[in-house]
């Protein structure tokens, strides 16, 4: 028996109306219950009534026009069926508008027939089935990406999103703001003793009492092992005092565990707004501090920010205004890591990666320097130096014969700032002519948190550097901003799904299926794709098995100099050519 689908017709020409329902019911009589409306209100009132299988929407209406209906549909709770546009326009600039705002199919009035409009109804609902279910893994993601999966609290990106609003709305003067760092005391000794179950039950337990003590308009967060971070708006000074020592208390209650009684004790570090930082990353950072003020004052109490974060502040001034020298005092050094394919464990790439030889601290990764050149701007010209300095170094390469006859792929990450640059593909292709290097043989990388705020504007420039020829890989692919709508506009072939993924193979069988799921994604939009952080054989047994061809990590080598990865890795290579 064939399923009857229900459809709302919604077209104020009466004849035009007839003509559908006539060779609908012509073609398939018993399969169609069709409802018809004259105006996009009473098709509106129609929908909210209940559930359609598909709804004909002509273009134009007296009330609004189909786009206006369509987008009413797509952005509330009305958004529970298929669409097809039916007009009379043959524009396919209209068309391509109407399938961008979310029809499933655009079809000319004049070209109807029971056969087309049937073939129509079919195919429309199954697109739109398989695009509410991928809308659906794709939310799921991105809640897994803030979420902490033990607890159920935000993660470090949810902090980072939620202390976005927070902060926003204290400088509209809705109160004052308090960032409290909680560290439990000793939990190292409850994993070593007991288990790591047993520790994670106790951080679920923790978890529970932080909720019932804490405000419901305060912010909960678990930033990663047995740290905490409670944010809490529309306070004073002597409120956040009162709620951290509330704190101290409730945690150091006995809890049972494994059938015996343990006291949890804890370290408090407090941050306020303005008063110390003006930002989530320096609230974090003056918490820490103090967290640690309080572990060495003899631990199981909270210290505010002191002179201990002026000096770490101080600190950061002088890193800063050393920055400001590296370059012209020819500080910055590239490291380079290899990329192993899969299939068959052969140098496939490498990742040019930065590093700065500071004259008093000795060899800084980026996670040191790399947000203050952002500050100071001076992420460009570092920018411009890494392209420039890598173009050469392959050079070389090809000069003396070290990259043999295989195709190698170097790959360079671009900061938020130079995507945004208008004269990038200039300079990049300046680079490439000057030391005679084929586009083919660069990689430039990009992280959605360098497109999340302008989507549109670095599209043409990426477009044209992959018309040249240069690759483009997505980094960081799954930790919250991965959007269909960056996939869709910029020019990607390469997915590197990040290493916090990657660490949860035989730690974590959620983790591990939304791996699979990571990847079976990429692998279904025919992108190439790079597991980052591999460090075991295991994970990179687990990784080849589900299909990630590119293997990137520990396991294989660290970022070494160019003269070591010529010795470890291109001097094989040129023999084996």
């Amino acid at each position: 028996m064939v399923d009857l689908l229900r459809l709302l017709l919604i077209d104020d020409d009466e004849l035009d109306r007839r003509i559908v329902v006539r060779a609908l019911k012509q073609h398939h009589a018993d399969r169609y219950e069709i409802i018809e409306c004259a105006t996009a209100s009473e098709g509106l009132e129609q929908i909210a009534k209940q559930q359609f299988d598909a709804i004909l929407l002509d273009y134009r209406l007296p009330d609004k026009n189909g786009l206006e209906v369509l987008r009413s549909l797509r952005s509330n709770q009305l958004d529970a069926a298929a669409i097809i546009m039916l007009s009379r326009q043959d524009d396919d600039a209209l068309a391509e508008h109407c399938f961008e705002e979310g029809a499933q199919d655009f079809l000319l009035k004049d070209e109807v027939t029971g056969r087309r409009l049937s073939r129509a109804v079919k195919h429309s609902r199954q697109r739109y089935l398989i695009e509410r279910a991928l809308k659906a893994s794709l939310d799921q993601l991105q809640h897994l990406a803030i979420t902490d999966p033990l607890t159920g609290l935000a993660n470090r990106r949810g902090l980072e999103i939620a202390m976005e609003h927070a902060i926003a709305r204290s400088r509209r003067g809705h109160g004052g703001l308090a960032l409290l760092l909680i560290d439990l005391d000793n939990f190292k000794e409850v994993n070593d003793t007991m288990g790591h179950a047993v520790g994670d039950e106790l951080l679920v337990k923790i978890t529970l009492r932080l909720r019932t003590t804490i405000r419901d308009s305060d912010i909960l967060c678990r930033m990663g092992g047995d740290e905490f971070v409670v944010v809490l708006t529309e306070l004073n000074h002597q409120q956040a005092i009162v709620l951290a020592e509330r704190i101290l208390h409730e945690l150091q209650r006995p809890i049972y565990l494994d059938d015996s009684e343990k006291v949890i004790t804890s370290s408090i570090g407090i941050a306020i707004l303005d008063h110390c930082a003006t930002n989530t990353a320096d609230l974090l950072k003056c918490a820490d501090i103090a967290m640690y003020q309080a572990k060495k004052a003899g631990r199981n109490q909270c210290q505010f920010f002191s002179q201990g974060l002026q000096d770490a502040l101080l600190l950061q001034t002088s890193m800063r205004q050393d920055l400001l020298k590296a370059l012209d005092a020819n500080q910055f050094r590239m490291y380079y890591q290899a990329q192993i394919n899969a299939e068959n464990s052969c140098l496939s790439g490498m990742e040019a990666l930065l590093r700065w030889q500071h004259p008093t601290r000795g060899l800084l990764s980026p996670v040191s320097f790399l947000a203050l050149a952002e500050e100071t701007t001076l992420i460009i010209d570092i920018g411009s130096w890494v392209i420039r300095e890598v173009c050469r170094q392959i050079h070389q390469w090809h000069q003396t014969g070290l990259l043999g006859s295989t195709p190698i792929t170097i790959a360079i990450n671009l900061s938020a700032m130079q995507v945004q640059q208008p004269e990038l593909l200039a300079e990049i292709k300046n680079v490439l002519d000057e030391y005679n290097i084929p586009p083919a043989s660069l990689e430039l990388e990009i992280t959605e948190s360098a497109l999340i705020d302008d989507v549109h504007s670095p599209a043409s420039v990426l477009s044209e550097l992959a018309e040249c020829g240069i690759k483009l890989s997505l980094d960081d692919f799954g930790t919250g901003y991965s959007s269909m709508e960056h996939l869709k506009v910029f020019p990607i072939t390469v997915l590197k799904i990040d290493r916090s993924f990657v660490s949860t193979i035989g730690e974590d069988a959620k983790g591990e299926r939304l791996l699979i799921a990571l990847i079976n994604f990429a692998k279904s939009l025919g992108m190439k794709v790079v597991a980052e952080g591999v460090e075991t054989n295991a994970q990179a047994i687990f990784c080849t098995a589900q299909g990630c061809d590119i293997l990137q990590g520990y396991h294989y080598a660290k970022p070494i100099p160019a003269e070591q990865f010529e010795q470890l890795f291109l001097s094989r290579l040129m023999a084996n050519s």
